[in-house]
């Protein structure tokens, strides 16, 4: 964390102190940083700036659009961070039960205060999350955004969107990831257990093991990037599902998406498309086929040991 002077807020010619300081105060929680959240408030007025240049009219909501923006940006960042260290002692935890004061970005104008509004103990709890789970953690619980756009801004679904912020708040309010884990919607163990027979028997063709994983009500759900590559829109049903898997993504190799079991389907070296799993009760409920190469950017990919 850094230890920048209490310089006041940046000042930006072209939009107003308001929409600057919305976007500092979103930033420092998504970053922990006042330097980072500087940066990346700067770049993102910038880049709407020019995307008001290039396509005039296009932006119908400056706020919505800079804040989509920006989280993008500080999840990229994230991603690119060593994981943080964790200091010795009892893990530092936040009372969720009660309800997290609602920001303010016009009382945090400068660094004091904005040090002092986030809070040492959440700032320290938010350096847990994994990359996703923080920025999905602070846009629905701390700015209160539905998770259809909390799942905009980060390339997920918004079932996926809603695992992320539960997770997030478990690890935050849990003080450390064994706990949340357990504690969760459901367990990686658990998880990594039911993905592992899907993508077993998706790669051995075996519909019937695959029907026996998925929930009565599943559906699975495709980008336009993943229609193009042959995938239906949306497919329902165990029956349906297992066959179309096994017709459109056979070749699947399991990884880790956001620390949870996912697959992916590769052509060659290249990786052309992301299969997603929402898990519960030991059956898979939810499956999203994710082509769309700028989504694929944001995705936080890890191999399966």
């Amino acid at each position: 964390m850094d230890h920048v002077g209490d310089a006041p807020l940046l000042e930006h010619d072209t939009y107003d102190e308001e929409l600057s300081a919305h976007l500092r105060s979103l930033a420092f929680r998504l970053l922990g940083s006042l330097a980072a959240a500087d940066e990346v408030t700067t770049l993102t007025l910038q880049q709407l700036a020019a995307q008001e240049r290039s396509q005039p009219g296009s932006v119908i909501d400056e706020r919505t659009w800079a804040c989509t923006r920006l989280a993008r940006l500080a999840l990229g960042r994230l991603r690119g961070r060593r994981p943080a260290t964790v200091a010795a002692g009892a893990p530092v935890t936040v009372d969720l039960d009660e309800p997290l004061d609602p920001v303010d970005p016009a009382r945090e104008a400068d660094a004091a205060a904005l040090r002092s509004a986030v809070g040492p103990d959440l700032l320290a709890a938010l350096e847990r999350l994994a990359p996703a789970e923080r920025v999905a953690f602070v846009l629905h619980d701390l700015y209160d955004w539905h998770f259809e756009d909390v799942a905009g801004a980060i390339g997920r679904t918004p079932v996926a969107a809603r695992e992320l912020a539960i997770r997030g708040r478990y690890a935050v309010s849990a003080g450390s990831d064994d706990e949340a884990a357990v504690g969760g919607s459901g367990s990686r163990a658990r998880q990594l257990a039911v993905v592992g027979e899907v993508v077993a028997a998706a790669r051995a063709d075996d519909l019937d093991a695959m029907r026996a994983a998925l929930h009565p009500q599943v559906r699975l759900r495709a980008d336009g990037a993943a229609i193009d590559l042959g995938a239906e829109a949306i497919v329902e049903g165990p029956a349906a599902v297992a066959a179309h898997l096994a017709e459109h993504v056979a070749d699947l190799r399991p990884v880790l998406l956001d620390g949870y079991a996912a697959a992916v389907w590769r052509d060659g070296a290249a990786e052309r498309m992301v299969v997603g799993f929402t898990v519960e009760d030991a059956l898979v409920h939810e499956i999203d086929l994710v082509a769309d190469p700028a989504v694929l950017a944001l995705l936080d990919l890890a191999p399966l040991d």
